[in-house]
C-alpha cells in the first residue's frame, strides 16, 4: 500500500505514473476493495485509507487541515488489524507524517523501517521517524526492499500460546533460559509477565536475525550483549503519547483531579504517581492537568503538587528528564497549552521548569520493588495487560496499599480491577476509587526477593502479635456469630463467612455475586426489600421470620441487614441470617410468621382431641394469613407511597429533561449554524492558503531572480540596517570587503577594505540621518576604481530600514576617459597647428571649439563664438543659404563631404570664396567643418585667365 500526501482538489495520476516502473498491477483505491496478493494499492486525493479486516477501506479526511495526517491514520488501522505482522516504511517527505503510526505498529510489535534521512530528497518524515528511537532499520532506499523480504520469509518455528500463558513442548526450558539470561545480563525480571507477550517479541526479534530456531535465538543471546539489551528494551515497550486516549483524560481533569485537590490546604501535598511513564509524556500530561486546576481555583493557596514518574527503562527516563519532544506532539497537545507548557526548541517543544520540577523520575520494579505511599492517584496505563494474572492481582494490591482512602486509580481502557478494593467512577474509561476496605492478605505484593517465608515474613507457628490475635478473633466470631454476608454499594458479595453457604443457591446460566440472585429463593424478596430499605433511610431492618428448609429440617430465619458505619461512606451492607429453631410443620415457601411452638401432649388423645387439635391449627393458619395480609397491604402501601413519590420525581425530570432538550435542540441549531460558518470559513482559508501558496512562489521566484541579477550584475552590494550592521552582501562585495557568512550582524565600521573611501562609515550615517544620497569615486589599493553609491534602504511600507552602499568598477571607463583626454589634447595640438580655419559643432549646430586659424581669418573673438549657434556668428553673417544646405540636407545623409564651394561676403574681410570639407561623427555627435580660402586663388585664375584671353585675343587681331 503506498500512501502520500495529496491534493483534495486535485485529481491523482500516481497510479499512472508507478505503473511504468512496477511488474505489478498498480490500483488507486476508490471504493472497498479485498487486499489481493501481488497488487500495488494506492492512495486515492481527498480521502483518508484504513487496512481494515481483510480489506482497504476509504474514510473522510479530517475537516481540520492541520490534523490531517493520512500515514499515521492508515498505519494505526494496519497495526489494530494485523497486530505484531504490520510492517511500516516511512520514505522521503516534509513534516512528521508518519511518526505517531510507527508508535502504533511497534507497540503491537510490529516492524518500523526508515530510509536513511542523509540520502532522502526531503529528510523531515525520516528524520522525525528516527527521532522517536523505536524504528528498527534505518537503511538506504535501494536495501529496504530485501530487508522486509529477509524479515517476511523468516519464520521462527515457535509456537505462541492462545491463553498466553502456558507454553508447549521444549520452548518452556528455552524460554525460561533467556529469561534468566536477560535477567542475568541487565537485571530485568520478566517471568511474570504473559508468555504470549514475550514470545512475540522474541519472534520480531528471530525476524530481524533471520533465526528460526529458539535454541539459535539464545544462542545468539548468549554471544551478542547488544542484542540483549535490545530484546529486553522491545519486552518493556516504552510506547506512549501525551494525553493518550482522549476520553480517559476528560474524566481525569473533570472529576478525578478537582476532587483530588478537595480538602486540602497550603500545607498538604497531592501526591501522584505515573507507573510505566516510558519517555515522561503521562507524567507531564498529568502535571498539567493540576497546574490548571490550582490556577483556576479561588480562595487560599494551593497544596503543594509532587509527580513520581517510574519505568525500568533507564534510557527513557534520562528523555523524560530533558523533556524534549518533536514537533509532532502538536497533534496531541492543544495550542494553549503548548504556548504555556513548552518552549519551542530546535524544530520541537520542550517542557518548561515549572512542569519539569513538579516531576521526580526514577527507576521503579513495579514487581520487586516497594511502592510509593500516601499517593492520591496512581496512573498505571496498558501496563496491566502485559502481566500475568496473579501478578496483576499483586500489583491491584499494591496500588489499593499505595492510595490515600477515597484515592484513584486510573488504569487502561482495556484493564480492570476488582470491585472488592476499588469502585467504578468511570467504568468504560478504566477510572477507579480506592474502596476503604482491608485488602487481602498479604497487603504487600511477595517481592521477588521476600517470598512468604522468607526474611521478613512471618514465622510459622509463632505469628507477629499484630495478625495473631487479630485473626484467632475472627475464628472465634466466624464460629460463634450468625452467618454473614458482606454486600458492596451494588449489592455484590464481596465477602461472606464460612456457614453462610448454607442460604446461598447459585442459579443456572452465568456466574454472578449478586447477593439477591444467589441467595435461597425463599429469601429473595425479605433480602430486596430490606436492602432497600436500608438504602433509603440508612438504619438497621430486621426482616420477620422466613421457613426454609436446612439439612431436611424447616427452620425459621430472619434476616439482619445492617450498612456500614456513617463515617465509612462506602455503601457497604452486612447481612446477618439469624437462624431459629426447627419448626413441627413443613412449609413449602416463605412468607408469613413462623407458627407458635407445640405442647408436648399435642397432638395425642381421642378423636376428639385430634378435632381440636385440627380446629387450632386452622386457626393459627388462618392467623398467620391475616399477618401476611396485613404485612403485604403495609408493603403495598409503601410501594405505592414510593411510587407516587417516584412519578412526581419522574414528572419532574420529564419536566427538566423537555427543557434540556429544547435547549439542545436550539444549542444543535446553533452548532449547525456554526458548522455551516466553519465550513465557509474552511473553504476561505484553502482559498487564501492557495493564494499564499501562490504569492510564495512568487517571491522565491523573485528571489531566485534577484539573487541571480545581483550576481550577474557583478555589483559589490551591502545592506545595512539601523545601526548600520551588515544584513546582507552580494558575492562580489564578500570580496571586495572580505566579507564571511559569520560577519553577519557586525558593524561596517569593524571590516577590513581597500578602498580609499576612510569615511565611508560617516557618509553612511550622514545618509541615514537626512535620507539625501552620497555618490563618489574611489580607488582602491589594486589602482581599481569604484562609483560609490550610499542610498537610504526603504521597505514596501515606505519606512527606512537602513543604507544600501553600492560599488560598481568603473575602472574601464576611467581608463577610457584618460585616453580620451589624452586623444582630445593630441587632437587640439593637431587643430591648433593648422593654418586652415576649423571648426567643431555639436549636433544641435552649436559651436563646441574653433581653432586660431578660424579667429584671425574671420576676426572674430572666442567668447563670441563659442556656444554660438553657426547661423548667428558674425550678427547672422553664417546664415549662408548653401551652408544650411549642406548641413541640414547633404550632411544627414552623406555624413561626409569635400570641396563645398561657397562664395559670401563678410563684414570686415569683404566677399571671399571658400571651400568647405565637413564629417560627421557619430560616436561623439560632433560634426567638423574645415573652411579653405580660394579668393586670392580665385582672384589669380580670374586674371590669368583674362590674361590668357587677351593673348589670344591679341594674336587673332595680328594674324
Amino acid at each position: 500500500m503506498v500512501v502520500v500526501h495529496l491534493s483534495p482538489e486535485h485529481e491523482s495520476l500516481l497510479a499512472e505514473l508507478l505503473q511504468p516502473h512496477v511488474a505489478l498491477p498498480v490500483h488507486q483505491v476508490t471504493e472497498t476493495v479485498e487486499l489481493e496478493p501481488d497488487r500495488v494499492y494506492v492512495i486515492p486525493p481527498n480521502a483518508n485509507l484504513n487496512a481494515i479486516d481483510t480489506h482497504l477501506r476509504l474514510s473522510e479526511l479530517e475537516e481540520h487541515p492541520g490534523k490531517r495526517a493520512a500515514v499515521d491514520h492508515f498505519f494505526r488501522t494496519l497495526s489494530r488489524t494485523h497486530d505484531g505482522h504490520a510492517i511500516g516504511v516511512v520514505l522521503t517527505g516534509t513534516g512528521s507524517d508518519g511518526s505517531l503510526g510507527l508508535k502504533d505498529i511497534k507497540e503491537r510489535g510490529g516492524l518500523a523501517v526508515v530510509q536513511d534521512p542523509a540520502e532522502a530528497e526531503y529528510d523531515g518524515m525520516p528524520r522525525s521517524a528516527v527521532a522517536t528511537g523505536l524504528v528498527d532499520l534505518v537503511l538506504p532506499l535501494a536495501e529496504i526492499p530485501a530487508a522486509v523480504l529477509r524479515y517476511a520469509r523468516t519464520e521462527p518455528r515457535v509456537r505462541v500460546p492462545h491463553d498466553g500463558e502456558q507454553v508447549e513442548g521444549d520452548g518452556q526450558p528455552l524460554l525460561q533460559k533467556i529469561l534468566t539470561h536477560i535477567r542475568g545480563r541487565t537485571g530485568r525480571d520478566f517471568s511474570r509477565y504473559k508468555r504470549s507477550t514475550i514470545l512475540r517479541r522474541i519472534i520480531r526479534r528471530m525476524q530481524l536475525q533471520q533465526v528460526e530456531e529458539l535454541e539459535r535465538y539464545l544462542k545468539l543471546l548468549r554471544e551478542d550483549g547488544e542484542e540483549t539489551r535490545t530484546l529486553a528494551d522491545d519486552l518493556l515497550i516504552t510506547v506512549t503519547s501525551f494525553f493518550r486516549d482522549a476520553e480517559a483524560y476528560r474524566v481525569i481533569e473533570k472529576v478525578v483531579v478537582p476532587r483530588v485537590f478537595d480538602g486540602k490546604g497550603p500545607d498538604d501535598e497531592i501526591r501522584v504517581w505515573s507507573v510505566g511513564c516510558a519517555t515522561g509524556e503521562e507524567a507531564y500530561s498529568l502535571a498539567m492537568l493540576l497546574l490548571e486546576e490550582a490556577d483556576g481555583r479561588d480562595g487560599p493557596p494551593p497544596p503543594r503538587i509532587q509527580i513520581f514518574g517510574s519505568d525500568l527503562h533507564e534510557p527513557s527516563l534520562q528523555k523524560a528528564r530533558e523533556g524534549l519532544y518533536p514537533g509532532d506532539i502538536e497533534a496531541d497537545v492543544s495550542a494553549d497549552r503548548l504556548r504555556r507548557f513548552f518552549l519551542k526548541e530546535d524544530g520541537g517543544y520542550r517542557i518548561r521548569s515549572e512542569v519539569r520540577e513538579l516531576v521526580v523520575f526514577s527507576r521503579h520494579d513495579l514487581l520487586a520493588d516497594p511502592p510509593f505511599s500516601h499517593i492520591d492517584l496512581v496512573a498505571c496505563r496498558n501496563v496491566l495487560i502485559y502481566l500475568q494474572g496473579d501478578a496483576q492481582r499483586e500489583v491491584l494490591e499494591l496500588f489499593h496499599y499505595a492510595l490515600n482512602p477515597g484515592g484513584f486509580l486510573a488504569l487502561g481502557t482495556s484493564e480492570r480491577a476488582g470491585e472488592d478494593l476499588f469502585r467504578a467512577e468511570a467504568r468504560e474509561q478504566a477510572v477507579y476509587r480506592r474502596r476503604n476496605v482491608p485488602a487481602p492478605e498479604p497487603r504487600l505484593p511477595v517481592f521477588s526477593a521476600i517470598g512468604r517465608g522468607g526474611p521478613g515474613g512471618a514465622r510459622p507457628g509463632r505469628p507477629s502479635v499484630e495478625e495473631s490475635y487479630g485473626r484467632l478473633h475472627e475464628r472465634i466470631v466466624e464460629r460463634y456469630a450468625p452467618p454473614s454476608l458482606l454486600l458492596n454499594p451494588e449489592e455484590g458479595i464481596v465477602h461472606l463467612s464460612e456457614r453462610a453457604g448454607r442460604f446461598l443457591a447459585h442459579p443456572g446460566g452465568e456466574p454472578t455475586t449478586s447477593a439477591v440472585k444467589v441467595v435461597r429463593p425463599e429469601l429473595r424478596i425479605e433480602l430486596q426489600t430490606a436492602l432497600h430499605d436500608v438504602r433509603e433511610r440508612g438504619e438497621p431492618v430486621r426482616t420477620r421470620p422466613v421457613e426454609i428448609s436446612l439439612e431436611g429440617k424447616r427452620r425459621s430465619v430472619v434476616l439482619d441487614v445492617r450498612p456500614a458505619p456513617e463515617h465509612d461512606g462506602t455503601g457497604f451492607v452486612l447481612v446477618l441470617f439469624d437462624e431459629g429453631p426447627p419448626t413441627g410443620r413443613a412449609k413449602t415457601s416463605g412468607g408469613g410468621r413462623a407458627p407458635d411452638a407445640r405442647s408436648p401432649g399435642e397432638g395425642e388423645g381421642t378423636a376428639g382431641g385430634g378435632t381440636d387439635a385440627g380446629s387450632g391449627e386452622a386457626d393459627a393458619r388462618t392467623r398467620e394469613l391475616e399477618d401476611e395480609l396485613a404485612l403485604s397491604r403495609q408493603r403495598l402501601q409503601a410501594v405505592t407511597e414510593r411510587y407516587e413519590v417516584n412519578r412526581e420525581e419522574m414528572k419532574a425530570a420529564n419536566e427538566e429533561l423537555q427543557s434540556a432538550n429544547e435547549e439542545l435542540r436550539s444549542t444543535m441549531e446553533e452548532l449547525e449554524t456554526s458548522q455551516e460558518e466553519l465550513q465557509s470559513m474552511n473553504e476561505e482559508l484553502q482559498t487564501v492558503n492557495q493564494e499564499n501558496r501562490h504569492k510564495v512562489e512568487e517571491l522565491a521566484q523573485l528571489s531566485s531572480d534577484l539573487q541571480n541579477l545581483l550576481t550577474s550584475t557583478d555589483i559589490a552590494t551591502l545592506f545595512l540596517d539601523r545601526e548600520l550592521r551588515i544584513v546582507r552582501s552580494t558575492p562580489r562585495a564578500e570580496e571586495l570587503f572580505h566579507v564571511r557568512a559569520t560577519d553577519r550582524g557586525r558593524p561596517i565600521s569593524d571590516l577590513r577594505h581597500g578602498l580609499d573611501y576612510d569615511q565611508l562609515a560617516d557618509d553612511a550615517a550622514r545618509v541615514l540621518e537626512r535620507l539625501v544620497p552620497v555618490e563618489r569615486e574611489v580607488r582602491d589599493e589594486e589602482g581599481r576604481w569604484y562609483l560609490t553609491k550610499v542610498l537610504p534602504y526603504r521597505s514596501v511600507d515606505d519606512r527606512i530600514g537602513g543604507v544600501v552602499l553600492t560599488f560598481v568598477d568603473i575602472t574601464g571607463r576611467k581608463e577610457m576617459e584618460r585616453e580620451l583626454h589624452e586623444a582630445k589634447t593630441y587632437a587640439e595640438s593637431i587643430v591648433e597647428t593648422l593654418h586652415e580655419p576649423l571648426l567643431v559643432l555639436a549636433s544641435d549646430l552649436t559651436v563646441r571649439s574653433a581653432n586660431p586659424a578660424f579667429y584671425d581669418h574671420f576676426q572674430v573673438r572666442p567668447e563670441a563664438t563659442r556656444g554660438s549657434l553657426i547661423y548667428e556668428l558674425g550678427n547672422g553673417q553664417w546664415n549662408i543659404p548653401e551652408l544650411r544646405t549642406l548641413l541640414e540636407d547633404v550632411l544627414p545623409e552623406n555624413h561626409v563631404f569635400t570641396d563645398f564651394e561657397m562664395h559670401h561676403e563678410f563684414e570686415g574681410i569683404g566677399e571671399r570664396s571658400m571651400l568647405v570639407d565637413a564629417r560627421r561623427l557619430d560616436h561623439v555627435q560632433l560634426i567638423l567643418l574645415g573652411i579653405r580660402d580660394v579668393t586670392d586663388r580665385k582672384r589669380d585664375e580670374d586674371a590669368l585667365r583674362a590674361a590668357k584671353a587677351e593673348a589670344e585675343h591679341a594674336s587673332r587681331a595680328k594674324s
